[in-house]
C-alpha cells in the first residue's frame, strides 16, 4: 500500500520530530538543566578491625576454657594432712592425687598418688589454698572463670560430698 504524497511527507515529518525530541530529552543542557559539578576524588582508606574483650566481664572466646589451670582438679584432690601452727604463715596443708584408705578396724594406709604440700595463697590446678585449720583447709576452686569456695575435709569425714 502506497501513501499520496502529503501524507508520506506528513509521516516522515512526525518521524523527525520524535527523533529530535527524543535526542534532546537526552541532552541536559538542551532542556535547560545544569550540568552536575565533576565528582570530587575519593580517597579510599582501609582501617582494620581490632577486637578488645573486656576481662572484667566476658572470657575471651578465644583463650581455653581450662588456660593456666595445670596440675590436677580439687575433684582429684583429697586432705591427707595438715601440718598446723599458730603463725598462719607456716602452716602447711598436704593434698595428694591418691589419697588415704581406712579400713574397717580403723587403720590408715596411703594410696598411691602424688602429694602436694601447700601454704596459704600457693595454687595448685584450679586450686587455691585460702586458710588452714587443724581439721579442714578451706580452698577456691576455679571453674570457667568463676570462684567457688569449698572446704577440704579428711577422707574418712568429707562434708557435702565436696
Amino acid at each position: 500500500m502506497t501513501l499520496p504524497g502529503k501524507a508520506a511527507g506528513f509521516v516522515l515529518a512526525a518521524m523527525a520530530l520524535v527523533t529530535a525530541a527524543s535526542a534532546e530529552a537526552q541532552n541536559p543542557q538542551a532542556v535547560g538543566q545544569q550540568t552536575p559539578p565533576p565528582a570530587e576524588e575519593t580517597e579510599l582508606v582501609f582501617e582494620r578491625e581490632v577486637f578488645q574483650y573486656p576481662s572484667f566481664l566476658r572470657s575471651n572466646p578465644f583463650v581455653p576454657l581450662d588456660a593456666g589451670n595445670t596440675g590436677p582438679r580439687f575433684e582429684q584432690l583429697n586432705l591427707i594432712g595438715v601440718m598446723h601452727s599458730d603463725d598462719s604463715s607456716a602452716s602447711v596443708a598436704v593434698l595428694s592425687t591418691g589419697g588415704v584408705s581406712v579400713a574397717e578396724d580403723g587403720t590408715i594406709s596411703p594410696v598411691d598418688g602424688d602429694a602436694f604440700y601447700l601454704k596459704v595463697g600457693q595454687r595448685i590446678g584450679n586450686v587455691t589454698i585460702v586458710e588452714i585449720h587443724p581439721e579442714r583447709v578451706v580452698v577456691d576452686v576455679e571453674e570457667f572463670g568463676l570462684m567457688d569456695r569449698r572446704t577440704l575435709v579428711f577422707q574418712s569425714r568429707r562434708e557435702g560430698g565436696t
